[in-house]
């Protein structure tokens, strides 16, 4: 196309929805590009906002930049807009809360002229702003491995393009358009489209698209399958059918699917939970086939787990086999190595002293164990110069949920004790079908390669333990190590080390832990301990203004208080012998989060759980004792034992069955029962916005159009309701969670007689019947021995998996009451919960008086059981 025919070099199109926060910024990336802005033409399409972005635009408006508005249609639409009107030789897309480098259009513009003839688009770096942090796009990092240049996608099939960081021809009434019907994977699309008519994809290395993640681009559950199933199964299926040639997907459009697979396996997006019987096999069989279209070298060639890639595999039943060489192992299918080794990898998961024995709990991910159990043995070396060799069992851990809330593989584990006094060294090996191999030994984040107990030094080389006095040889050899290792890594981390070590402790340390301004477990718990004489020093981590708090202490007290983070804390967290949390959380109790690695050498506390509520949700990801560094599991019920020992891979050794600090017995003395019902259900992820600085802005479009708000707004405004309580004499209080305080205004309680909302605190001992759907608030009236009817009416939600989880370890059908879904049904079971004379149902009865466990004073036991501990 001659030159002539174009009057811009550039169009770039920018489509704008309620962002005048950062228009500014984006323009004036456009505007401070070092490249002729005369030549530049930019539209700025305002799709219908409702804050003041309008305006903002009419600011910037001039010759070349053209301002539209019109009604709000979507993203889509309003690219197709501007790819209409684009008179500029090349097109590039903008979204209005991301910005360009100065350098962009110079050196996009100066490529696909050098390269013209041989692509139709041009892709270049994204760098994540999160909150004026940066971080490195992978795929543009690490993909394009020859940097600037055009790459055949027949050979580098797995350079996929699925944003709108592109630079593209403008083909007039050619130009590919926007799937308007689409509202996922439509940047993908239209890519894909471009790229396949030559195969071919160019890159421009010198480039940097700045894309904005913020609250209001945090939309993770549109990517459930809740809402998009049926559209991205059907999507996938028609791009297979429109570029399958004889049979044959080609390479680059198999990795596109394979791509979401992958992310969606991590983020247990990939199934519909919702679905159910027929429905849910007929879905399980179109993901299958889809997948069966790939071929075995696409799926292990991308760079993600290869667990993920075996469970894909055994998934869509490839044949997967083991081979056995002179000196190695490897896992196969259709030829192609999915594993290959000479050692066997075990991660340690725990390596502490405990009781003078060195304790080791560690698992083994390998695809070599998913097809036959292993045989471990230990192999001692006895300080008498004899030698011992033992069977260790295993078992499976919940490591199987390799990185994700799906069961994808069978990861075995296992734990030693071995009396530190006995033996100057050991290793593991495994046996599978009479070949032995060694375990070569890695650390998790929570544990160090080396322990110093007394004058003794116990340190793992990779292939083997040893024990060794801790001589001054050894000492100084360690000392220069580390100095070398954290001057160079971080010389703040190598001054917290020395200063603990430096720090004289005359005393044991304990230190309790709330979150934020939570006044919890551990707050319970301090103020009993701090009462007590005893050789040990006690102190209470807060993490807000010291004048907020200070009223919930005595003036004594106030002296063991301490500030999160502070220089204080963190000495005195590397030398404290017990840690009481309420929160598991790394980053609620750890001073050093993500760097607790590089002092765990030094730091030898015992961490104990105090929870903050009794563990009834299945959050295996989030408890699992190979994901924690939990020690002691303070517990409250037979039920937690029961589900810790089964599902969360603990030992019963590992629980304290005391009950928590809070959980001693409900004081119902001289308390009245008045014709009250509690509704309290739990707040949902979906519904309200991420956690950034610790607040959530309200996603109030979207949960205003839930099921959750739609089926509760007309449960609590329904006539039936109205008449059962006025009928019966009765209110009921609905208490929304804090989390969802901001939505308290739309349901228009003033409205409604006999029914109250207030944030305020609550006495749940004058409530005759709760209402909830999966709050913790329920055993406060499972111990009072008070009716409960659980409420779910969003279940296909909740199934699918849009809150924090979606399932429950106690299930409903083990709880302590019936479960309602619908409006009708809570009428109908408020009603018989009243005819009954609000007296639970004796089966239910029955699962109460059995739940808890024999609590008398939990503070009391807790402080005497740790006290023993440290002994």
């Amino acid at each position: 196309m001659e030159e002539k025919k174009f009057k811009y070099d550039i169009s770039i199109i920018v489509p704008v929805y309620n962002n005048e926060e950062y228009i500014d910024e984006c323009l004036k990336s456009i505007l401070n590009q070092k490249f002729d802005i005369n030549r530049i033409q930019v539209f700025l399409i305002n799709d219908g906002s409702k804050d003041n972005s309008l305006q903002v635009l009419k600011k910037y408006e001039n010759d070349n930049i053209i301002v539209i508005d019109k009604k709000n249609s979507g993203v889509s639409e309003t690219r197709n807009l501007g790819l209409k009107k684009a008179q500029g030789k090349y097109i590039l897309f903008l979204d209005s809360d991301d910005y360009l480098s100065k350098n962009a259009c110079k050196n996009l513009f100066n490529f696909f002229e050098k390269h013209y003839d041989e692509v139709d688009l041009v892709t270049y770096p994204i760098v994540y702003d999160i909150n004026g942090k940066y971080k490195k796009h992978a795929r543009y990092s690490k993909m394009f491995e020859k940097g600037t240049g055009v790459y055949d996608l027949e050979k580098h099939y797995n350079l996929i393009q699925t944003t709108v960081n592109v630079f593209i021809k403008n083909e007039f009434e050619n130009n590919v358009l926007f799937d308007t019907k689409q509202n996922f994977s439509e940047d993908e699309k239209f890519d894909t489209e471009i790229l396949m008519k030559k195969k071919k994809i160019g890159f421009c290395k010198r480039a940097t698209y700045y894309y904005r993640r913020h609250d209001n681009t945090a939309n993770s559950t549109i990517t459930n399958p809740f809402y998009i199933f049926e559209k991205i199964t059907s999507y996938y299926e028609s791009l297979f059918n429109k570029y399958e040639e004889d049979g044959k997907v080609p390479k680059y459009v198999q990795t596109l699917y394979l791509n979401a697979v992958f992310w969606r396996i991590t983020s247990d997006v990939l199934f519909p939970y919702h679905y159910e019987g027929k429905e849910y096999d007929k879905a399980i069989e179109r993901i299958k086939n889809l997948l069966s279209k790939l071929d075995t070298d696409i799926i292990t060639s991308l760079p993600y787990s290869r667990f993920h890639q075996y469970y894909i595999l055994n998934f869509i039943g490839r044949e997967i086999t083991k081979d056995f060489k002179n000196n190695y192992y490897e896992v196969l299918c259709d030829d192609t190595v999915l594993e290959e080794e000479k050692t066997i990898l075990s991660v340690i998961n725990r390596f502490k002293i405990v009781n003078n024995n060195i304790s080791i709990s560690g698992n083994l991910p390998t695809l070599l164990f998913e097809l036959e159990k292993p045989e471990i043995y230990l192999v001692k070396f006895l300080n008498d110069g004899t030698k011992e060799i033992q069977y260790i069992p295993t078992y499976e851990t919940n490591h199987s949920y390799y990185m994700s809330n799906i069961k994808t593989n069978t990861i075995y584990g296992y734990d030693l004790l071995i009396n530190l006094s006995k033996v100057k060294s050991f290793y593991l090996y495994a046996k599978v079908d009479n070949h032995t191999f060694k375990l070569n030994y890695d650390f998790n984040k929570f544990n160090s390669n080396v322990i110093y107990h007394n004058k003794k030094r116990i340190y793992c080389n990779k292939k083997r333990f040893k024990i060794s006095y801790n001589n001054i040889l050894l000492k100084l050899k360690d000392c220069i190590k580390n100095l070398f290792i954290y001057t160079k890594k971080n010389p703040v981390i190598l001054a917290y080390r020395l200063l603990a070590k430096l720090y004289r402790k005359k005393k044991p340390i304990w230190i309790y832990t709330d979150k934020g301004g939570l006044v919890d477990n551990a707050y319970t718990l301090f103020k009993h301990d701090i009462t007590k004489e005893d050789n040990i020093d006690k102190y209470y981590i807060y993490n807000e203004p010291f004048d907020k708090i200070k009223d919930k202490f005595t003036e004594e007290e106030q002296k063991h208080l301490i500030k999160f983070k502070s220089i204080k804390h963190k000495i005195l967290f590397l030398r404290s012998d017990v840690i009481y949390t309420s929160f598991s959380d790394l980053q609620v109790y750890c001073p050093f989060n993500k760097n607790i690695k590089s002092y765990k050498d030094i730091a030898r506390y015992e961490l104990v759980y105090l929870q903050h509520g009794i563990l009834h949700a299945n959050l295996k990801q989030m408890y699992s004792k190979v994901y924690t560094e939990i020690d002691k599991f303070v517990v409250s019920t037979h039920f937690e034992i029961d589900n810790l020992t089964k599902n969360y891979n603990y030992k019963k050794e590992d629980l304290i069955c005391t009950g928590m600090p809070r959980m001693g017995e409900i004081d119902l003395k001289g308390v009245k029962e008045e014709n009250k019902i509690l509704y309290a259900p739990s707040w949902r992820k979906y519904l309200i916005g991420e956690l950034v600085n610790n607040t959530r802005k309200p996603k109030t479009e979207v949960f205003l159009k839930s099921t959750f708000f739609k089926e509760t707004y007309d449960f609590i405004h329904s006539k039936e309701l109205q008449k059962l309580l006025k009928d019966n004499n009765y209110t009921l209080d609905f208490k929304l969670h804090p989390i969802f305080e901001e939505y308290a205004k739309y349901y228009d309680i003033d409205k409604v007689k006999n029914v109250n909302m207030d944030f305020s605190k609550i006495d749940i001992r004058v409530y005759k019947i709760f209402v909830t759907d999966f709050s913790s608030f329920q055993f406060d009236f499972v111990k009072m021995k008070r009716p409960i009817i659980y409420f779910l009416p969003d279940e296909k939600e909740f199934k699918a998996g849009l809150h924090t989880y979606r399932e429950l370890d106690l299930k409903y059908e083990d709880a302590f009451g019936n479960l309602c879904l619908t409006k009708k049904d809570m009428i109908k079971e408020i009603t018989n919960v009243i005819k009954n004379n609000c007296k639970p149902e004796e089966k239910y009865l029955k699962r109460m008086n059995e739940f808890f466990l024999d609590i008398n004073n939990p503070c009391e036991d807790i402080y005497n059981i740790m006290k023993g501990e440290i002994k």
